[in-house]
């Protein structure tokens, strides 16, 4: 029930906002002249709270980021990351592939903070069982590129996943929150 008012709402919130600022905005921006993906690869370390009777555990894993192509405001930008994370703790092993847009701001040369909602594919393994739950998540990042190639990054967010058994007697969800360091190169 959460996961769905939560979607409902975040539906609801980006469709209102996408009318009201449509003007301006490049759509399928990876096709027009000058579109610059500017990549950038990296590596995550973090902390990862997953709650319910679970403690929290380091993480770790890769991420992909990129100037989205689909869409681009008319001023700032908006970057798609895609990251894999993995948390193992007591014969729990969590695994996170997630697709983030975030919407970011230069607040002085180099540095951005950004953030935006995100989708989540969760595949959890326990003792009992195990099963793959979906996420909807909402994160803010600070980024910095310097006048080199090197990339870091700081990342928070929360996630709320659905209900499965993983092999238990009742259905219990996965919801977490992360916080992680990266440190990667831009290409």
């Amino acid at each position: 029930m959460k996961l769905s008012t939560f979607a409902l709402s975040g539906a609801a919130m980006l469709v209102a906002g996408s009318v009201q600022a449509a003007e301006g905005w490049t759509w399928m921006a990876g096709t027009q002249d000058g579109f610059k993906a500017k990549p950038t690869v990296s590596l995550l370390m973090g902390q990862m709270d997953p709650g319910d009777n679970m403690d929290s555990d380091t993480i770790s894993g890769i991420e992909l980021s990129l100037n989205c192509p689909l869409v681009q405001p008319p001023s700032n930008r908006i970057r798609q990351q895609v990251s894999y994370t993995k948390y193992d703790d007591k014969g729990v092993e969590i695994a996170s592939l997630e697709l983030n847009p975030h919407y970011v701001v230069e607040i002085s040369p180099g540095l951005e903070i950004g953030g935006g909602p995100g989708l989540g594919y969760v595949m959890v393994d326990t003792p009992t069982g195990d099963g793959d739950v979906f996420g909807l998540q909402l994160g803010v990042s600070a980024h910095y590129h310097g006048n080199s190639p090197l990339f870091l990054g700081a990342d928070l967010r929360y996630q709320i996943t659905g209900e499965d058994n993983f092999g238990a007697a009742t259905k219990s969800d996965v919801d977490n929150m992360r916080l992680a360091i990266k440190i990667g190169y831009s290409f």
